[in-house]
């Protein structure tokens, strides 16, 4: 790894946004394939040196990420072939391959930092037990909730960790989740779009319970990172609740 600057991400045209119940699938395919193609070389430098008070809270938090985003998709690509229509397989296939590009960046920020990769972690194995419960659209409950944690972790990560390098690998990583949450927004807004009232309330309570308790257990987990930088459990859980509801309540068209 050299120490060279970031290229700069060009513009993609970003699928128009929908009314509720409507997903265009080739729109989406569309955007994916031109978001890799235009995706950054990313170069770091050989060594990453924050402060300890930083450096060692931030390598444990994003050790846990990069075995989260490692993960090779079969379950949700077998749904989605399932689902029957084939520009949303390929969606979903550029989805996961934009997720592992996002670990293999974080596993060399974690390198250049002296760190070590995990092969396991107990948080990622309980994340795809609740992806398997049932079928695609609960995969995507489980998942939109993963995102919505990601995208605001590093968020604050791009805004706090002062080393312009990784403020720019996590700007596009976030540039990347704020897309992802969309693309399933609007997915499950079709899906369910025809669910009837109550049925919606009771799927948006239990998903708020699974939320509620994901967000706590990553607080527990990820307490000295968010204290290093700077933010609050409270202020991270809020954060993270703000940006959920607008998502659940989109998806199920409350």
């Amino acid at each position: 790894m050299t120490s060279q600057s970031l290229t700069p991400r060009q513009k993609v045209d970003l699928p128009a946004l929908q009314s509720p119940g409507t997903f265009d699938s080739s729109q989406w395919l569309k955007y994916f394939e031109e978001n890799r193609k235009v995706r950054p070389a990313l170069r770091l430098p050989n060594e990453i040196v924050l402060e300890e008070a930083v450096q060692a809270p931030l390598i444990r938090s994003l050790q846990r990420f990069q075995i989260g985003e490692t993960g090779e998709g079969h379950h949700l690509r077998k749904y989605a072939k399932k689902y029957g229509d084939p520009n949303y397989a390929k969606c979903v296939d550029l989805f996961i391959k934009e997720e592992q590009s996002h670990a293999q960046v974080l596993s060399q920020v974690i390198l250049s930092m002296n760190g070590s990769l995990l092969t396991w972690h107990w948080t990622d194995l309980a994340f795809i037990a609740l992806r398997r419960v049932l079928h695609l659209k609960t995969e995507l409950l489980i998942i939109l909730i993963a995102e919505v944690i990601g995208k605001c972790f590093y968020k604050y990560l791009a805004d706090n960790v002062a080393y312009k390098p990784l403020e720019e690998v996590f700007s596009l990583i976030v540039l990347d989740e704020i897309m992802h949450l969309k693309f399933h927004t609007e997915f499950l807004s079709e899906k369910l779009n025809g669910y009837p009232w109550l049925v919606k309330h009771f799927v948006h309570y239990i998903w708020c319970l699974i939320f509620y308790t994901a967000c706590f257990a990553f607080v527990a987990d990820h307490k000295k990172a968010l204290s290093a930088l700077g933010v609050t459990s409270g202020d991270f859980i809020a954060t993270c609740s703000k940006t959920f509801h607008v998502k659940a309540t989109r998806a199920l068209g409350l």
